[in-house]
């Protein structure tokens, strides 16, 4: 395993590109976990309040426990870059004959398959802790009293989101693996998460919906309760459902083993 992390590290540690896609990733969802609230107070509030009847409250995103919640929500939208690079760098080793030349060196199928599968989880995990650090930050300046309960009390959170961003790269990597080819994988992919599985959704009763592969790992982290909400006597989940983390870890096995299955069966 170690071998396979060294072969796939050595591959991305000189692409340029994977530095400046990732880079970016860095800095956007960064300063979108520390920005938010101030976005949200003064720019969407102020226009809603100044129009309104009722006193509208100032979010507070970061105080303890709810931080967790809150940045696990809204780093959720950014999954779908963290997927696109998958399917950009796992597409362009069928492109650039990598695949080929790993095995000629003696890796084998599965072998090259458990190496990208290792990419998604070392991706996965490198993106949590880039959640993880600001929110801690943000939430140990924003908080008044501080305990250690306080703190940890929805830190399930974090591994929900883990969770989801493996499940979903595991799709991603589905992808590549079926198209083999960077342009058509980003646009199958693109297609599917905003448009198709949407319009399948829309068709089927929500009990059956519940079970499509995006809305599963997505419900995973339902919309937090923030004081806008509960003004309005609007309630959300507060905690992550056994059903979306079964669904969506049934989803993460199903597309890995697709993915050997699609190794086995093609030519390299």
């Amino acid at each position: 395993m170690l071998r396979l992390i060294k072969i796939d590290f050595y591959k991305y540690s000189k692409s340029r590109t994977f530095w400046v896609l990732f880079i970016t990733y860095l800095i956007t969802m960064t300063a979108s976990i520390v920005g938010i609230e101030q976005f949200l107070n003064s720019t969407m509030l102020s226009k809603v309040g100044s129009d309104s009847a009722i006193p509208i409250p100032k979010f507070s995103f970061y105080a303890f426990p709810y931080v967790w919640h809150n940045m696990a929500y809204l780093a959720g939208m950014f999954k779908i870059f963290l997927a696109l690079i998958i399917v950009f760098f796992v597409s362009n080793e069928f492109s650039y004959r990598t695949l080929r030349q790993n095995v000629m060196n003696g890796m084998s199928r599965n072998q090259f398959v458990w190496s990208k599968v290792l990419f998604v989880v070392l991706l996965s995990l490198a993106a949590t802790l880039i959640l993880f650090f600001p929110s801690l930050i943000m939430g140990l300046i924003k908080t008044k009293v501080l305990t250690w309960q306080v703190v940890t009390r929805k830190l399930f959170f974090l591994p929900a989101y883990f969770l989801e961003l493996m499940a979903f790269g595991s799709f991603a990597l589905f992808i590549a693996f079926l198209l083999r080819r960077s342009a058509l994988a980003i646009g199958l992919l693109a297609f599917y998460y905003f448009i198709l599985e949407k319009i399948i959704a829309y068709y089927l009763p929500d009990e059956i919906a519940a079970f499509l592969p995006v809305k599963a790992m997505g419900n995973m982290i339902d919309v937090p309760n923030s004081a806008l909400m509960k003004l309005f006597g609007v309630n959300f989940r507060e905690y992550v459902a056994t059903q979306d983390i079964l669904v969506s870890s049934a989803w993460m096995i199903i597309f890995v083993a697709a993915v050997f299955l699609l190794m086995r069966k093609r030519d390299i």
